[in-house]
């Protein structure tokens, strides 16, 4: 749990988060390289003295993780990797800062010069929307884990997308990834009660046509049937009455 003062060094980190995501938009186009990105993520940091944290957590190479169209999660921003027009691209970002060590984590997905021809892109998208708010809505002190899951996949599966079943979202504080693990999915076992203080990642990955993955043990980790598919990720607080969303 978090003190008060941790809590509001946290909210401190969320303003230079939403920073860098606004950025991203921003700059974002066709012929845009994941390298610029990344060194982007590394100069909004160091001006305000936090870390890119996921450069630290497990020897990532990389300040953010970018994956695009078939790659679920984990892809990195390699110096060949050029956004081209209507990729659907993730954006999964960590701050840690140097004071408390707090944590937080988010992630977007966009398509890349979005127009209308690509319909089932922006169905992906919103449909990613809506679960991670249906989930979040459901992470209210003396509920349950279980709750979350079960909201967030009965979102996905309304759309007619298939829910990523082994990647869950997680509790998040001194570590990034803490327990409880928050699957996207009602599982049995995930009973755990929710109550004031906790910070969580609350993250749905949903997919086109399939839920079944391919990691190699590199870091990409992707769809076994190549179709494409969204992230979205806040991480929030659990308070006596309306969660709060941190970023």
């Amino acid at each position: 749990m978090l003190n008060e003062k941790e809590l509001e060094q946290l909210r401190k980190n969320a303003l230079v988060h939403k920073k860098v995501f606004k950025t991203i938009l921003e700059i974002i186009k066709p012929w845009t390289t994941a390298i610029e990105i990344n060194n982007l993520c590394w100069a909004i940091a160091k001006e305000h003295d936090v870390l890119c944290w996921f450069k630290w957590v497990y020897d990532f190479p990389a300040n953010i993780c970018i994956s695009v169209n078939d790659v679920v999660v984990h892809w990195l921003p390699r110096p060949w990797l050029v956004f081209k027009k209507w990729d659907l691209v993730t954006f999964d970002f960590g701050i840690k800062d140097n004071k408390y060590w707090v944590n937080t984590d988010a992630a977007i997905s966009l398509i890349v010069w979005w127009d209308e021809a690509n319909p089932i892109w922006a169905k992906l998208i919103n449909a990613n929307k809506k679960a991670l708010y249906a989930g979040i809505s459901k992470a209210r002190a003396w509920n349950t884990v279980w709750d979350i899951s079960a909201a967030i996949q009965a979102e996905i599966e309304w759309a007619w997308f298939y829910v990523v079943k082994d990647l869950t979202g997680h509790a998040i504080w001194k570590k990034l990834h803490e327990k409880p693990y928050i699957p996207n999915f009602g599982k049995a076992w995930a009973w755990v009660k929710l109550v004031p203080g906790m910070t969580l990642a609350i993250e749905p990955i949903l997919w086109e046509t399939s839920w079944k993955i391919v990691d190699e043990w590199d870091w990409e980790i992707y769809i076994e049937d190549w179709s494409l598919g969204s992230q979205y990720e806040h991480t929030i607080l659990v308070t006596e009455w309306e969660p709060e969303i941190i970023v």
